[in-house]
């Protein structure tokens, strides 16, 4: 079991938090919470930990100012940061100070707690024995050549990392690459490039890919309409979803299911 140290200035937070997490079934233990950076250190001198998660806006001392602390003191201890606000400068400077990974409110709303906790072990696996490049797993098997991605950041492979992160979770939905850019706060044109660099296809061409392998999932194991496929797909326009995966395929959607049904009944 890894060791768990849980740092957060507001009580119900931190007891909701941990409550919430399945910790257990990712070989995780909470064995301590802090309210403030100073307690969290007086745990830190008697106690065992390998992985800390932290708020940053504390009282007394900063998530910032214990990370600062923890890095030279505990080097082996992994550190998430527990942000419930979308503070990129504070966030950046977390990942410089070698923070692994951040959580956000957003992700606990939605009921993402295992793929939180799966990501971090894997992300605390690459901290004991680092890989050439930073933060790199949640986009892992469709980043471009070395993170082309060695000429970037670590902070910059992190927001384009969590530019990723937002197209898997709202696929269903508009994804416009300004309003994305905004939300990792980078430029549009800059972050249209590092997109392309980094994860070897340009923004659009990404999210194109991941629709329709999505839609051909759904056509393969429901008996769902085509409208429905659609939408739940990105594209409540059916005839354009016909027409775009008609292109990246060489069939339609229909006949897409025809055939897939076809090689699973002689399968069978």
């Amino acid at each position: 079991m890894k060791k768990v140290l849980i740092v957060d200035d507001d009580h119900l937070v931190r007891r909701g938090f941990i409550s919430m997490m399945p910790w257990r079934e990712y070989h995780l233990e909470v064995v301590g919470e802090a309210g403030n950076g100073r307690k969290a250190l007086e745990f830190l001198d008697s106690h065992p930990v390998d992985l800390l998660i932290t708020d940053l806006a504390m009282p007394l001392m900063t998530g910032i100012e214990l990370m600062r602390t923890v890095k030279e003191r505990y080097r082996h201890i992994s550190m998430v940061v527990l942000t419930f606000h979308q503070d990129f400068e504070w966030i950046q400077e977390a990942l410089r100070l070698g923070a692994i990974d951040y959580i956000t409110k957003v992700e606990l709303e939605h009921e993402q707690m295992d793929e939180v906790l799966r990501r971090i072990v894997s992300k605390m696996k690459e901290h004991e024995a680092p890989l050439e490049r930073p933060s790199a797993e949640r986009f892992e098997e469709t980043r471009g050549s070395m993170e082309e991605t060695g000429s970037y950041s670590p902070e910059v492979q992190a927001c384009i990392a969590k530019a990723v992160h937002i197209i898997h979770q709202e696929l269903e939905e508009e994804l416009h690459l300004p309003e994305v850019a905004r939300r990792v706060n980078m430029s549009r044109s800059y972050f249209s490039r590092c997109f392309r660099d980094i994860v070897g296809r340009t923004f659009n061409e990404y999210i194109r890919e991941l629709r329709v392998n999505r839609a051909k999932e759904l056509l393969s194991r429901t008996e769902k309409t085509i409208q429905w496929i659609a939408t739940q797909s990105g594209y409540p326009n059916e005839k354009y979803f016909g027409k775009v995966f008609r292109e990246m395929t060489g069939m339609l959607p229909s006949e897409f299911r025809k055939i897939e049904g076809s090689v699973t009944n002689r399968l069978q």
